[in-house]
This record gives C-alpha cells, structure tokens and sequence, in this order.
C-alpha cells in the first residue's frame, strides 16, 4: 500500500463557513495526489517553545502550502504614519502572523512552497507578489465554495509534479 506524503498546510484557524469549505476543498485536492495536509494544531501547541513542534511536523514534510485567509480587518489604518511615506489604509484586510513564521521555517527547511492568498487580502512579507521568492496564487473566496478552479487544480497539481520530481 502506498503511503501518504507529507505536507505542511499553514493557515489561520478558519472562523467562518467560507474559510472552512475553502480549505476543506483544499485539503481534499491535496488527498487526490497522495498527499496528507498536516499542521500544529490544537492538541500539539506549546507555550514553553511554540516553534519547536512546528518544526518536528515541518521536519515529516517534503513540503508547504500557505494560504492567507482574512484574520483581521482594519476600517483605517496608517502605514509609516507621522513621515514622509506615510500612507492612509482604508479596508485593510491581513491574515495571521503565523503564516509569515512557518512559511519562513519551511523556507528555511528548503521545503517547495506553493502560495495562496485571498485577493482581499494586503499582500505583505509572504503574500507579497513583488518580493516573494514564490509564485502568490490570489483567489476569491465566496467563488470557491463548490469546487476549486481549474486554474488552481493545475497550480496544485505543477507544484505537485515539481516536489514528487525531486524526491
């Protein structure tokens, strides 16, 4: 029988119906290829040294996928205030800080990294097409609520080709 390949999916702990359909969806393409979706979880944490289980699960994995989901809405908000670049942030959505660390750690690791960002969210560290080292895949989320598209069955499946072709 043909075991199950690890990956680390990193992403905030969903809080409503979309996030949780859109990651089930996620996590049931990944399956198709043989892959198990793994992460901290809840019954894994740990308070004395949070990286370190992180790592041991990201240490089982041959890769990563990231997935910016809005965690937090700002109505305004000021970027650099007080200088000259300051900038005026109006509707400012961000995902958690937490897939910024572990998709750094699974850099680090040298672990193929496929991104995913809903397009509402601020595109930083990570989620920024313009200095991320990875390609940032930007979906909506209420349209992606039935099936996942084409376009993200074949990112998927590249990104797939890409790790299975190095092991």
């Amino acid at each position: 029988m043909k075991k199950n390949i690890n990956v680390f999916i990193s992403h905030p702990t969903p809080y409503n119906k979309h996030q949780e359909i859109f990651l089930s969806l996620i996590e049931s393409e990944l399956k198709k290829h043989g892959l198990n979706p793994t992460n901290l979880g809840k019954n894994n944490w740990s308070f004395i040294s949070p990286l370190k289980p992180i790592k041991e699960i990201m240490d089982t994995c041959v890769a990563a996928i990231v997935i910016g989901l809005e965690r937090h809405h700002s109505f305004i908000g000021y970027e650099k205030e007080f200088s000259k670049g300051s900038k005026e942030l109006i509707h400012k959505y961000s995902s958690s800080p937490w897939i910024q660390i572990e998709s750094g750690m699974a850099y680090q690791a040298g672990l193929p990294i496929l991104i995913l960002k809903e397009d509402k969210v601020y595109g930083e560290g990570i989620l920024d097409p313009q200095i991320s080292d990875s390609f940032v895949f930007e979906f909506e989320l209420k349209k992606l609520q039935k099936k996942i598209s084409p376009e993200l069955e074949e990112i998927i499946r590249s990104w797939v080709k890409h790790f299975k072709g190095l092991k």
